[in-house]
């Protein structure tokens, strides 16, 4: 135990307290974890989340098609399609609850 008697300043709420020793820079736990949590946010690093923009020509290539890629190279509704295979007009395979089309069946269908 140190018998000197260190006035310093707290970082954080800048009042004046007698510190334990010469490192002491806060004058309680609740300033020590209120600087803590605030370094902690400034260190972070948010990445935010973009979602790619599909576009018709991206989708040149590709020979099956998802919904929403088929929605937007055939430029018809989201409900047009569904309805088309509810009716079973269109012939598509599904994955995981994922419908594919085949470029040349939706363009057969949806031209006529």
């Amino acid at each position: 135990m140190s018998y000197l008697t260190i006035k310093t300043k707290c970082v954080v709420c800048n009042e004046e307290f007698t510190a334990k020793s010469s490192k002491g820079i806060y004058c309680s736990k609740k300033c020590f974890k209120r600087n803590y949590r605030r370094l902690q946010k400034l260190n972070s690093i948010i990445i935010p989340k973009v979602k790619q923009i599909i576009t018709k020509d991206d989708l040149q290539n590709k020979n099956y098609l998802s919904v929403k890629e088929s929605v937007i190279y055939f430029e018809i509704s989201e409900v047009t399609l569904r309805r088309k295979i509810k009716e079973n007009n269109l012939n598509y395979v599904c994955i995981k609850n994922r419908f594919l089309f085949l470029k040349k069946d939706l363009n057969k269908i949806l031209t006529t």
